[in-house]
């Protein structure tokens, strides 16, 4: 990070040359120079905060935008309370195998506590993500155990006492996110999970109470909060403001200091209002060729997540991605409110092992020996490469996994899994697949070590000859 400054300064430098001052046109250089000097330095800003707007923008829009006319807000949860389906358009690349219950929370004026009830055998994720998309803690059936609990969810260096049976969880920032997964088996296990998530709730601490079932609805004024939306993304001036806003209510934390003294040479800092109309012209032109220039290395930096030999592109996500800018930004541009490795990891298959896209009209096999080691469980969803949603078929199966009811292993532990458009004579372990382009995805949930060192990766695609 401080190489990649130290050069893009230098630049700068080189751009500034010898003293305007002894110069006729050294006002305009001075200009010039201070155009450039905010060009630099704004791209390198809008890629350390793509993560963090991108997230709010999506707290925004999901939880206070007055025009969606949302029945959940801040501070409680949204449920989805059935499984994804063919018809399910809300979402592209969605899961079959759990029900979700998403959060945003802000506990800057105190502690919410999240109540999780006693969940069994059945096995559960919250995972707990800071505003800057990185993940530090998560609360599951493998950390917390199947009785449940409350936690109280606290901003960083809150001062208090809790209630006995109550734990504290230290966040990063006072703004926070969390996307709740509850396995589910099928759609006649939903009604089961349902009532889960009715008892699943999030609770101010001074509303809370031993042994409470459920919570009052939270009250939030939206204009506590600035607007921003999918469209401001792209504009620096709505951009660069909000983001200071953001930088004021979740002070950076980490290795972020270096950073944030480039920053206050746009105007940028957690210590101070941002005022786009009193930056100078030149300031405000290199701002805006920064925005430009940034979402477009975003954007490339999105395509270049080749796959591997193998065809599957690995999807294990580490929690604190502040050191990998770039990165960071191009996975959160893929999909937010992803889970850290220890929750899933995720490989997405769109070529056969030939390195050629996959289509209906040809007939597959993915042979899993073994299958993937996990602690929970594993599926494999099959996705319209067109649309990006679950695909129709004659026998409503859109996932196989180790849950799949009537499925076969060999005795060896190995599954080989078919796919086709066609039903085959044996559809024992068929994976209905669309007519046209299509690609999958595989999810392992909890999975283990020798998925996260490495050590095991999906089988190539094999297209029947």
């Amino acid at each position: 990070m401080r190489t990649l400054f130290a050069a893009l300064a230098l630049g700068v430098l080189t751009i500034l040359g010898s003293p305007p001052g002894v110069r006729a046109d050294a006002q305009s250089d001075a200009a010039t120079a201070q155009e450039n000097l905010a060009y630099t330095v704004g791209v390198q800003a809008y890629i350390y905060g793509q993560p963090i707007m991108d997230l709010y923008r999506t707290f925004w829009e999901g939880t206070l935008d007055p025009k969606r006319g949302h029945d959940r807000t801040l501070n409680e949860f949204n449920y989805v309370r059935k499984l994804a389906s063919p018809k399910d358009t809300w979402v592209v690349t969605p899961n079959n195998d759990t029900l979700y219950s998403r959060g945003f929370l802000d506990l800057t004026d105190e502690p919410i506590v999240l109540h999780i009830p006693e969940m069994g055998d059945r096995k559960y994720w919250f995972p707990l993500g800071d505003m800057y998309h990185n993940l530090y803690r998560h609360l599951s059936w493998d950390t917390v155990g199947t009785k449940g609990g409350d936690f109280a969810l606290t901003a960083p260096g809150w001062q208090g006492v809790l209630p006995d049976g109550v734990d504290r969880v230290e966040m990063t920032t006072p703004m926070m996110w969390t996307l709740g997964r509850i396995t589910v088996s099928d759609e006649k296990d939903v009604p089961a999970v349902n009532a889960l998530q009715d008892k699943t709730f999030l609770v101010p601490l001074s509303k809370w109470t031993k042994g409470m079932t459920e919570a009052p609805r939270a009250k939030v004024d939206p204009s506590d909060y600035p607007k921003m939306t999918e469209a401001d993304m792209s504009d620096a001036e709505k951009f660069f403001t909000v983001m200071n806003e953001m930088l004021r209510r979740n002070p950076p934390v980490g290795t972020a200091d270096y950073l944030i003294g480039w920053f206050n040479e746009i105007g940028l800092s957690p210590d101070q209002q941002f005022d786009w109309s009193k930056l100078d012209k030149a300031t405000q032109t290199g701002l805006t060729r920064a925005t430009a220039d940034a979402l477009a290395l975003i954007a490339v930096h999105e395509k270049s997540f080749a796959a591997p030999e193998s065809g599957w592109i690995p999807a294990v996500m580490p929690g604190d991605q502040s050191g990998m800018p770039v990165y960071h930004a191009a996975v959160t541009k893929l999909g937010l409110l992803y889970s850290q490795k220890e929750v899933s990891t995720y490989h997405v298959g769109y070529v056969d092992g030939d390195g050629k896209p996959m289509t209906g009209a040809s007939t597959y096999t993915l042979n899993l020996a073994p299958p993937p080691p996990v602690e929970a469980f594993w599926s494999l969803t099959m996705y319209d490469a067109k649309t990006k949603l679950l695909v129709e078929n004659s026998i409503n199966r859109y996932s196989i996994g180790d849950r799949t009811s009537g499925i076969k292993f060999a005795k060896d532990g190995s599954i080989a899994i078919t796919i086709s458009a066609e039903k085959p004579a044996d559809a024992t372990n068929w994976l209905p697949a669309p007519k046209g382009p299509f690609y999958m995805v595989l999810r392992e949930y909890s999975p283990g070590p020798a998925i996260l060192n490495g050590d095991w990766e999906p089988p190539k695609i094999e297209k029947a000859k």
